[in-house]
């Protein structure tokens, strides 16, 4: 519950500091990741008690807390329709031909496609997260024109029978915007989980 309050009370700050000036975002930008994280730690103690946030809840039995000024939902995809700012999700039976594989041909379709220009930005990172395996890896995408450049995230949880994949397009969702929301995912019913054995 206190890994939830804190990861909600991230969200926020981070929309908070979105709201601050370009000035502010070059200070941000600057500063080393232990200030960060003394920062978002600060942040997190007077943001705790914000009742800002929505909590969605799926067919499948997983919930993400959101900020209340996104306001349209559906079965896949939870945006704020002003802002443009939008998180799309999916869930996918485990392949027989295994995660690691089917990460791969995924991300190998991604970047052979002709529409767009796409490269690998960041490499998949694999972690262990509350009983899941987490992958997270970013796609830089040109499409149509080559000055037309944004980043599109993707953070996946694997337990022992499924994949929920959470995707969305940078800018306008910041990266620590995106790793705030997604990073509340967790099972309301813990039955419905099925959890990670790992070696």
């Amino acid at each position: 519950m206190k890994f939830l309050l804190n990861v909600i009370a991230i969200c926020w700050t981070i929309m908070l500091l979105a709201a601050c000036s370009n000035q502010e975002d070059r200070k941000e930008t600057t500063i080393g990741d232990d200030e960060k994280t003394q920062l978002i730690d600060e942040a997190v103690l007077s943001a705790a008690d914000s009742s800002d946030f929505l909590t969605y809840r799926s067919k499948v039995g997983w919930t993400v807390q959101y900020p209340k000024s996104w306001d349209y939902t559906s079965e896949g995809v939870l945006q704020e329709t002003a802002s443009e700012k939008y998180i799309s999700f999916r869930t996918y039976a485990i392949p027989e031909e295994g995660v690691e594989v089917w990460l791969d041909n995924k991300i190998e379709r991604a970047l052979s496609m002709e529409e767009a220009d796409n490269t690998l930005s960041e490499e998949v990172t694999v972690e262990a997260e509350n009983g899941f395996i987490v992958y997270k890896y970013a796609l830089q995408s040109a499409y149509v024109r080559s000055d037309n450049i944004s980043e599109l995230r993707k953070i996946l949880y694997v337990d022992n029978e499924h994949i929920y994949e959470f995707h969305t397009q940078s800018p306008p969702l910041t990266n620590a915007e995106f790793e705030a929301i997604v990073g509340t995912f967790t099972f309301e019913n813990e039955k419905d989980k099925q959890t990670v054995e790992h070696p």
